[in-house]
């Protein structure tokens, strides 16, 4: 039989849920702009024709997401591995959360839009 340790080893402090909340917001506060400019030009593309392409608006919006995804993902991951598990997974949380919205979004204007 094996001796029991001395002390158990310290649990890493628990994540908080106002932490997890401000990562979160944090995270849907940077889909705003890309979200947003892909929706508008989305919705104006398919009810009104305009603008002919989307081409420029995609490039741009995939430019801003990635952008977004770098930085939700390198500083969530820094922050959980430095022991801030709330605001890092909140981060993360938050950037998954709104690619989801982002879809959900997309697929609502595509089914609501006129027959032709």
């Amino acid at each position: 039989m094996s001796p029991l340790p001395a002390a158990l080893p310290p649990r890493p402090p628990s994540a908080k849920r106002g932490r997890i909340a401000a990562g979160i917001g944090i995270a849907l506060a940077g889909h705003l702009p890309a979200s947003g400019l892909w929706l508008l030009s989305f919705y104006t593309f398919v009810y009104y024709a305009s603008p002919d392409s989307l081409f420029m608006v995609d490039c741009l919006v995939i430019l801003l997401q990635l952008a977004l995804f770098a930085c939700c993902a390198v500083t969530g991951s820094v922050l959980v591995r430095r022991g801030d598990r709330g605001l890092g997974l909140g981060l993360l949380v938050g950037w998954v959360t709104g690619i989801v919205a982002l879809v959900l979004a997309t697929a609502l204007i595509a089914c609501s839009a006129p027959a032709t």
